[in-house]
């Protein structure tokens, strides 16, 4: 297979940027990394599963990380996993100051150009959507277990997009996204959600569908 040596050292560096700025959950291993579009945006997205294959693959339990090409800035990341479900979501301050915590570690070219615009948890019934639903993922039985968190949804209005930190319990932190566009019309983001693995799945689905028919 043909190689592209400049790529292969962007992708080195970006996840020495991982290895930097954030911590890989425990028990977790590198399993792939593919080179894709946010928006205009060429970005790593890096995908750490758990070392000993339980609830391993698309749909299942996984930390997933999104990196620029230039390896300069986390785009994002998620972490899906069962010790995000349940009770025990912190209140509004709290989650807010996790928030701002995770952003001066995670994307301190972003402190002070963001502001606070709401902040609401995700329901295992949710009533608005999509800003209460909640992440599925599947376990080794089919079951399907929903994680749960405290969205604090920011502004970044120099960049006229969106972003958010998804707190969960203890001080934990699910997720974290920057420079989302959001469509007002469909009342959805159009930024491609790779972090997403239902995503993702409708994606492939999409692409195997369209293959048949040709």
């Amino acid at each position: 297979m043909h190689r592209n040596p400049q790529i292969d050292t962007y992708q080195q560096q970006a996840q020495a940027l991982i290895e930097q700025s954030l911590t890989i959950p425990q028990g977790y291993q590198y399993k792939s990394c593919m080179l894709v579009n946010h928006d205009a945006l060429p970005v790593f997205i890096f995908r750490y599963e758990k070392s000993d294959g339980t609830n391993n693959g698309l749909g299942g339990e996984h930390f997933s990380v999104s990196v620029d090409l230039q390896a300069t800035k986390i785009m994002g990341f998620m972490h899906i996993a069962s010790e995000h479900c349940g009770p025990g979501l912190p209140d509004e301050e709290s989650a807010k100051a996790t928030a701002r915590e995770t952003l001066s570690r995670c994307a301190p070219d972003l402190e002070g150009r963001y502001e606070i615009k709401w902040v609401m948890p995700l329901k295992e019934k949710p009533e608005k959507i999509p800003h209460e639903s909640p992440f599925p993922f599947s376990d080794a039985d089919g079951r399907e277990h929903l994680v749960t968190g405290v969205r604090v949804k920011l502004f970044f209005p120099d960049l006229s997009s969106w972003g958010w930190v998804i707190v969960g319990r203890n001080g934990s932190v699910i997720a974290f996204e920057r420079e989302v566009l959001w469509n007002d019309i469909l009342g959805r983001r159009s930024t491609p959600a790779w972090l997403h693995d239902p995503y993702v799945i409708e994606l492939n689905a999409d692409i195997d569908a369209v293959i048949l028919a040709a």
